[in-house]
């Protein structure tokens, strides 16, 4: 046999064993497997979740507090473990005097829509939430991580509806989420870690494995999004989570890996912008902040020097404060 025979025959070897690695790895011997609507008997089983205002065409929508009413959009993938409207950032906006209008979002919680997962979607749920509780006046729209880039798309969408607009650690899209270095950004390419968030996530936005997984996937990067790791809590994995699929809601990251971005458009924001960023935050970068910054006419970047992905949480006081005056301006 020639040399060149060989060559051919070991790379094509090499080829095949790279593929069925792959293969393997990937978890594509598997069928994608969904569940939705599975909060409550997973995440809710001691406390149970609050009960929406209204159930409209399968929209669960929620409407808390007194006083004037602020949009608070919902985190739009699977990586949440209560409904927006009893997070942290609803809590404090109802410590405001602010009535917090918020939903869930399709095959999640209480909403038993067929989700769909892309952003026409969100915009479309977002209307549907405003227009049941009567709300035609324009009002104020606060939106953090991945429901910040929503709050960004509404804004442009809808110009005619938002009041003011609040983004927290947010992106103009994946494009510019990639520039920032993620989705494995918190790690050193050298770093185990690094490669465990690449191919667990392909496997989980892909909806091959099982509750486990994602949840292993979710405390991985959840607790590097902290820059004190004190604030860090881990979801705790069962052995029941073995048994069921992945959270129907992760169809939203494989959607937006597509290239969703509002980069060329943040031009055509009209609402007074509050940019806020988290000095080190590892999933939403300060060069992220600084291109809304500097797209959106007129907006204003405040940074949180002690904070990484979630500055409410580890600058509370702060970002209260922050917040309340943001919105209380004329």
């Amino acid at each position: 046999m020639s040399v060149a025979n060989r060559i051919v025959i070991s790379f094509v070897v090499l080829l095949f064993a790279v593929g069925a690695l792959a293969y393997f790895a990937l978890g594509l011997y598997r069928r994608p497997q969904y569940i939705q609507n599975f909060e409550q008997e997973v995440y809710g089983k001691e406390e149970g979740f609050l009960e929406p205002r209204t159930i409209v065409n399968g929209l669960a929508i929620y409407e808390l507090g007194e006083g004037e009413p602020v949009l608070l959009i919902p985190y739009p993938h699977g990586h949440t473990t209560e409904p927006m409207a009893q997070g942290p950032l609803a809590q404090m906006l109802i410590g405001m005097g602010r009535k917090v209008i918020t939903f869930d979002v399709p095959g999640a919680y209480r909403s038993t829509r067929d989700p769909v997962g892309d952003m026409e979607e969100m915009i479309r749920t977002t209307d549907d939430t405003l227009d049941s509780l009567g709300i035609e006046e324009p009002v104020d729209v606060v939106g953090h991580s991945m429901s910040g880039f929503v709050a960004l798309a509404y804004a442009v969408e809808r110009p005619e509806r938002v009041k003011k607009l609040v983004l927290a650690n947010s992106v103009s899209g994946f494009p510019a989420a990639v520039k920032c270095g993620f989705p494995g950004s918190a790690f050193k390419i050298t770093e185990p870690n690094y490669w465990r968030v690449i191919l667990w996530g392909m496997r989980v936005n892909g909806g091959r494995g099982d509750l486990a997984l994602h949840t292993r996937l979710q405390n991985l990067m959840q607790r590097t999004s902290y820059h004190d790791p004190s604030f860090f809590t881990p979801v705790e994995i069962t052995e029941d989570d073995e048994n069921l699929g992945i959270p129907i809601r992760m169809i939203w990251s494989r959607n937006m890996y597509r290239g969703l971005s509002y980069a060329d458009r943040l031009g055509e924001v009209r609402a007074p912008t509050l940019v806020i960023a988290g000095r080190h935050d590892p999933e939403a970068g300060l060069a992220c902040s600084q291109e809304l910054l500097q797209g959106i006419p007129g907006a204003r970047l405040e940074i949180f020097e002690e904070s990484g992905h979630a500055p409410f949480i580890e600058e509370a006081r702060q970002f209260a404060a922050l917040l309340a005056g943001f919105l209380a301006s004329p």
